[in-house]
């Protein structure tokens, strides 16, 4: 009876470690960049092929966060990805606030997530810049391709989330999100 304990602590605890590593790139994407730094210090003088083991990146990502939490960032990233419709939003813009941009439209207000890192024409470009570079503009007509994931759907209530990956703005010039994965309608 203990050996099987055991068996299923060990196998939990492997299913964890392997999907907080599988998801990390989505998890990722979908953070803001505020006051994150690397914290991570590559030694230039270090042998990795005299330490097979080693994995430095490994030690510090575990290190740093509990793996329970990763994990359940994971899952809610998989859940949305899973769960998602593409769906297009066309609107004026009205702000952008912390990673949001807002929208109005016909149905009114609506807030739609944006990745931090985008490619307009040829550049790549920080969600920020995208109004201050005058890419955007404040009263701008505005078509969004996003994914959108709804989390309640009732008769009286719709609770859904939106994750932008494409804007065109007025002079149909697109800007691509970066994301870790490709999106193919």
């Amino acid at each position: 009876m203990k050996s099987k304990l055991k068996v299923l602590a060990v196998a939990l605890v492997t299913i964890a470690v392997v999907g907080a590593l599988l998801y990390t790139p989505l998890i990722n994407a979908l953070q803001t960049d505020e006051g994150q730094e690397s914290d991570i210090e590559m030694p230039s003088n270090m042998n990795f092929a005299a330490h097979p083991r080693c994995k430095p990146w490994l030690r510090a990502r575990l290190g740093e966060s509990d793996v329970r939490t990763h994990t359940k960032r994971a899952l809610a990233v998989w859940w949305f990805l899973n769960h998602s419709e593409p769906a297009e939003v066309e609107g004026t813009a009205v702000a952008l606030f912390k990673n949001m941009l807002i929208l109005n439209t016909e149905e009114g207000q609506i807030r739609i997530h944006l990745p931090p890192a985008w490619i307009v024409g040829e550049e790549q470009t920080m969600r920020e810049e995208l109004f201050e570079s005058g890419y955007l503009s404040v009263d701008e007509s505005i078509t969004v391709k996003a994914l959108r994931a709804d989390m309640i759907d009732k008769k009286e209530l719709c609770i859904y989330l939106l994750l932008g990956y494409e804007i065109i703005n007025e002079g149909d010039v697109p800007a691509y999100a970066i994301l870790p994965f490709n999106i193919q309608e």
